[in-house]
């Protein structure tokens, strides 16, 4: 699992990121709800039907993708 700053990262550096469910993709928003502390990751994730945003929890975020 991936901690906030670690996310935080990735997005700047625009690195592919791996979710727990096998599909990858990049970090274009993070949402933290306070006083709850819930983070929601918006990822563009490539399917087979197309580009989408999927909105995941800090923690189905596996982490970067080798490069």
């Amino acid at each position: 699992m991936a901690s906030l700053r670690h996310i935080h990262a990735y997005m700047n550096e625009r690195r592919s990121i791996a979710l727990t469910d096998g599909r990858t993709g990049k970090v274009v928003r993070v949402d933290t709800e306070f006083p709850a502390n819930e983070t929601t990751v918006t990822v563009w994730t490539e399917t087979s039907e197309g580009p989408r945003t999927a909105r995941v929890r800090l923690e189905d975020v596996v982490g970067a993708v080798p490069r």
